[in-house]
């Protein structure tokens, strides 16, 4: 196949038609009658002469000439002939022809590859664009049918080549499938310009230059005329200025002077370009349908052919003379002499240019009244000036200058608007910039405000594009027509049927018709992109309105069309920001340079954080919800400022920029959670409404930072101090935090709860964890010294799992706490604080929380008989109260730790263990054993036990109790089986079995019985009446007085006295008069008050000498405290 071949040689047989009366007819001018023999004949080689007439006519002979001769010729007589009306451009492309034909000609059965078609076909048309506009044209459509495939505009083209290239693609970071069944994705519905889906397009591709154009250079689509109105929309504006310029080259009215004015890239040079191509009438008005309804707007049947010049001050050096090749004789130094020059050059008649000759030369302004000649000699004319402001900031404040002084450059400006306005049908076109990058610093707004004011005195001011006519825009440059508009309709559709089911989860405008009508004018592109890039991007001062968008929305489709993305809309977040092309298109605009690094790790990309997250997650990868959020925040956010009032992008619109129809809104919703709480770039405003990226990091992470850099002892401390601060005991006797060695707890008799320090956890399972290891050698020494009252400990200890967890919010904490700490210095504003407070609260929470959590194992030493020691080891998780108190409540209900015990029970540990062949026990030494020995109950304390015996002497089941025992083994003050009365027991005292206890009773009976009998007195219980032969005497039975006698002689004997009256002293040791008061008070004090009728006073006696004198302080503090407490009496003495 030789396809392109063919196509090759067909731009050359079309070249050939406007080279061959072009070169034979400039040898004529230079060798006159004998150009044939001299320019032709003698220039050849032999083999080029060969099939060439000797004479002829001249037809006969301009038909002869091959392509390959022309060619030939051209680059034969550059320097004598073709130099002095062609550029050097001209010769190189000439030079790149011929060995393009020689290529043709020896390539055989091969074929071009298609870029090597298109460079060819482009050379030709440039070479050919200056000498023959018909063969122009002819020769670009062949290079739109070797670009697009079909020889009209591109739009008729399609994209059937792009599917093959798909296999090789990445096609991560897109929905693979639509999201609704049913519903086709936009690349079914709709396919990008071939430009664009196979990825040709460029940065400068959508940066038209109109000097480029003038000069036959540039992309195709800015200098084919066809292919500029293919995929150009035309505005409203742009339909005005058109038909302005329409009407006055025809003699119809219209404006003289136009300025157009815009922001940066706002489509002044485009809007430029259309009047370029369409007054120059260089093709057919068939060839470009869309400006026919312009010329019937304008009154008109067909364009007025009109010469233009083009003046970009970008393209032109005021310190340089020019003497272009086309324009033989003349030579240039002005803009006026650029514009002269090129009008001559257009009306065949350089000679028009010596209106403004003498001017040009030496840098002065001709005048208006040259200049008005000028234009009717060579009208209807255009003048285009583009970048005035640029060049005349080169010349501002400077003399000498070929170009002449900046005055007269004004001068020329004044001039050149009223010579437009007295012409008969010449019109002028000038952009001035409205942004500070165009206007270019203070020399710039010097000039910028004195341009204006010289224009403004009779120019129309023309804003090009339309605030809702960006889409109609993009669509038509980056998209053919749809192929499918009934799926464009049920598309459409879906989403307004969404946004109306679900009016609270979406902007409230998402409902309304014209929403829905703004979906099918902006398709495939949902209109939330177009609101975030013209109402948010391009408030950047660097953003090009309209060909900042096509360049970001070229790189966006081109990478959706080659992942086959499935969705039905391109969305805010299908902006796929791994993308280089599409990244560099974003951040490019943006003033600080960290947005990469935000990018790479928290929004977009396989090492992002967002990734992470939906990898984790299956109800976010399968939507790829966590990325879609985050990209639609970047574009929503990236451009606002921190000096703005309500920054960020509201929920709402996130949803807008996330969700189509098929998907769960509660799915993106989780993300943006997950997102907030994970992201340390990703900011929010107070109610949670509204959030933004930022190059600065949030206060969160700051506090990442500064939670890594705080050191373990610091965390420690932290921890430990919080365990330490928990005042509550439960039925411990004490609680012991973080012992820093097992000296710090006592060797006492009261059980004691010992918390571990966190560096001590457990393991589930473990039975030799560090915790287990560290209790086991606080429970058995203290010090250098074995510990006694083993039984008198049990630890809780952290579990090994949950105490990173602990740490890591501890450090979080102590983070926030430095924040706020260093509140000034960071400079933080309103909302940072609140967030700073807010989030310190929120932490310390936390910690306390994690710390009930982490602290969730009691570690209780447990003993069978003479076996080792164990560790019963429970976990006492749940619940709102502290550890303290979960142990406790958990060793009670266990009978880990008894704080009421029963006799019966103690009858069985006496028999199983202790009594050990005795008939009794003293309490000293079973309490004693109770706190020493691990497989005896736990007793809270030996009060738990002296209770204990009280209540079982009430019986004869268990025990009985005796003050003392004599040295013949006699029990004092033996108590067993009495029901009443209070017992006082001692822990000094003993306990008795009661078989033992019983025979000492019986004995003692038997004893009294018969010391009774010898006296003659019978005692029975509750009274003793005495019976003697004898003699008579008194006796007290039941406290009354009665007489009795052996022989019924009755003698009144008088009542014993009762004690009415009891006084004690003792002197109570000043160290530890807490204790002994309480004992007191509980041993002698108590046992009066329980007496009828009692009346018990208890007064205290103080009595202190101090040597050296008492200080001020000290009398100024007991005085106060004395009063506080009621003293009756008090004084300090000084003798």
């Amino acid at each position: 196949m030789t396809e392109n071949v063919n196509i090759v040689n067909q731009g050359f047989r079309y070249l050939l038609k406007a080279l061959a009366p072009y070169v034979a007819r400039e040898l004529q001018i230079e060798y006159k009658n004998d150009w044939w023999n001299e320019g032709v004949l003698n220039t050849l080689r032999d083999e080029q002469r060969k099939g060439l007439p000797e004479k002829g006519g001249w037809a006969e002979l301009v038909d002869s000439l091959d392509i390959m001769r022309c060619l030939t010729l051209i680059d034969a007589h550059w320097v004598n002939v073709f130099k002095r009306k062609l550029s050097i451009d001209h010769r190189n492309w000439t030079k790149e022809l011929i060995g393009i034909r020689h290529k043709c000609a020896h390539i055989g059965s091969q074929d071009f590859d298609v870029d090597y078609a298109w460079r060819a076909l482009d050379t030709m048309a440039r070479l050919c664009e200056q000498i023959d506009a018909e063969s122009t044209e002819e020769i670009r459509t062949l290079i739109r049918k070797i670009r697009y495939g079909t020889s009209e505009a591109s739009i008729y083209s399609n994209n059937g080549i792009v599917s093959n290239q798909m296999m090789n693609i990445d096609k991560s970071g897109v929905l693979s499938q639509s999201p609704l069944s049913g519903l086709p994705p936009w690349r079914y519905v709709i396919e990008p310009h071939p430009d664009v889906a196979q990825g040709r397009y460029k940065n400068a591709e959508f940066a038209a230059d109109l000097a480029q154009v003038a000069r036959g250079e540039g992309e195709i689509e800015y200098k084919d005329p066809v292919e500029f109105f293919a995929r150009t929309y035309i505005t409203e504006g742009m339909a005005s200025l058109l038909i302005q310029a329409l009407k006055r080259v025809a003699g119809k009215g219209g404006e003289p002077v136009i300025q157009l004015k815009t922001a940066f890239g706002g489509g002044k040079t485009h809007s430029m370009l259309a009047l370029y191509h369409l007054l120059r009438g260089q093709v057919s008005i068939d060839k470009i349908p869309n400006v026919k309804p312009v010329l019937e707007r304008a009154g008109l049947s067909s364009i007025v052919k009109t010469n233009v010049a083009v003046i970009v001050g970008t393209a032109l050096d005021p310190s340089k003379s020019k003497k272009p090749p086309q324009y033989p004789g003349i030579t240039i130094n002005t803009l006026w002499g650029e514009m002269a020059a090129q009008l001559a050059g257009q009306a065949g008649d350089l000679k028009l240019y010596d209106y403004v000759k003498e001017a040009d030369k030496k840098g002065v302004s001709p005048g208006s009244e040259a200049l008005t000649r000028l234009f009717d000699a060579c009208g209807p004319c255009l003048i285009l000036i583009d970048e005035l402001v640029a060049y005349a900031r080169k010349i501002y404040g400077v003399t000498g200058l070929p170009a002449g002084s900046f005055e007269n450059l004004i001068s020329f400006v004044q001039e050149l608007t009223e010579a437009a306005r007295a012409s008969k049908n010449s019109i002028v076109v000038a952009s001035i910039p409205e942004s500070d990058i165009e206007i270019g610093g203070e020399a710039g707004k010097i000039v910028l405000e004195t341009i204006e004011h010289t224009f403004g005195r009779m120019e129309a001011i023309w804003k090009p594009v339309g605030a809702n006519e960006g889409f109609e825009i993009v669509r038509r440059r980056l998209f053919l027509p749809p192929q499918d508009p009934a799926s464009l309709e049920m598309v459409c559709r879906a989403f307004s049927e969404m946004y109306n089911q679900s009016t609270a989860d979406f902007p409230l405008e998402c409902k309304e018709l014209e929403y829905y009508n703004r979906l099918k004018s902006c398709y495939p592109i949902h209109p939330e992109v177009f609101d975030r890039l013209y109402g948010d991007w391009a408030t950047l001062e660097r953003f090009q309105r309209t060909r900042g968008v096509l360049r970001l929305m070229a790189a966006v489709i081109h990478d959706l069309w080659m992942k086959n993305d499935g969705g039905l809309l391109i969305m805010p977040s299908s902006f796929s920001l791994d993308n280089p092309d599409i990244r560099e298109e974003l951040t490019r605009h943006l003033m600080n340079e960290g947005w990469n690094a935000v990018i790479d790790k928290e929004i977009d990309g396989k090492n992002s954080i967002p990734y992470a997250i939906d990898r984790k997650n299956p109800r976010f990868s399968k939507y790829l919800a966590a990325r879609r959020v985050a990209r639609t925040i970047m574009l929503g956010s990236a451009p606002s400022v921190r000096e703005q009032r309500n920054r960020g992008i509201e929920v709402a619109r996130i949803r807008l920029g996330v969700v189509q129809p098929g998907e769960q809104v509660s799915v993106f919703n989780d993300a943006l959670s997950h997102l907030q709480n994970q992201l340390a770039y990703l900011y929010s405003d107070i109610s949670n409404n509204r959030f933004w990226y930022d190059t600065r990091p949030t206060l969160r992470k700051t506090v990442e930072d500064r939670a890594l850099q705080i050191p373990e002892p610091e965390v420690e401390y932290e921890i430990e101090r919080r365990l330490k601060a928990i005042r509550e005991r439960g039925e411990f006797a004490g609680v012991h935090s973080c012992p820093s060695s097992s000296l710090d707890i006592p060797d006492e008799q009261t059980v004691r709860l010992v918390v571990l320090a966190p560096e001590f956890t457990h393991k589930q399972g473990s039975d030799n964890s560090k915790a287990i290891e560290k209790a086991g050698e606080i429970l058995n020494n203290r010090g250098a010294s074995p510990r006694m009252y083993r039984n008198m400990l049990a630890f809780v200890a952290p579990d090994s799992e949950i105490i990173p967890s602990l740490i890591s919010e501890v450090r979080k904490y102590l983070a926030w706490k430095s924040i706020i700490d260093d509140m000034e210095s960071l400079n933080l504003d309103i909302a940072q604080q609140k967030e700073a407070d807010k989030s310190l609260q929120r932490t310390d929470e936390t910690v306390n929380l994690r710390i009930k959590e982490a602290y969730c194992w009691l570690l209780v030493p447990v003993q069978e008989g003479s076996n080792p020691i164990e560790w019963e080891k429970t976990r006492i998780s749940g619940g709102s109260e502290s550890h303290i108190i979960k142990a406790s409540k958990k060793m009670v209900q266990m009978e880990q730790l008894i704080p009421r015990w029963s006799p019966a029970l103690l009858r069985m540990e006496l028999d199983s263990w202790l009594w050990k062949g005795e008939q009794h026990i003293q309490i000293k030494k079973l309490w004693e054993y109770l706190s020493s020995y691990c497989y005896l109950p736990r007793l809270k304390n030996v009060d738990v036990l002296l209770d204990c015996i009280k209540n079982g002497l009430s019986s004869d089941e268990y025990f009985a109790y005796a003050e003392g025992i004599t040295g013949e083994g006699r029990y004092l003050s033996l108590k067993f089986n009495e029901l009443s009365g209070y017992y006082y027991v001692d822990i000094n005292g003993y306990l008795v079995r009661p078989e033992a206890a019983k025979a000492q009773i019986e004995k003692e009976r038997h004893e009294k019985e018969k010391d009774a009998a010898s006296a003659g007195i019978t005692y029975t219980d509750g009274s003793k009446i005495v019976s003697t032969p004898a003699i008579k005497h008194p006796v007290t039975a039941g406290g009354v007085k009665t007489e009795v006698s052996g022989d019924d002689t009755k003698v009144q004997i008088p009542q014993q006295k009762k004690p009415r009256r009891f006084y004690a002293t003792v002197k109570l040791d000043t160290s530890r008069i807490g204790r002994d008061a309480g004992r007191i008070a509980e041993e002698i004090v108590q046992h009066l008050n329980l007496l009828s009728g009692a009346n018990v006073e208890v007064t205290m006696e103080i009595q202190a000498e101090f040597t050296n004198g008492v200080p001020d302080n000290v009398v100024r503090t007991v005085t106060e405290n004395c009063r506080t407490l009621k003293f009756t009496n008090f004084a300090f003495e000084e003798e």
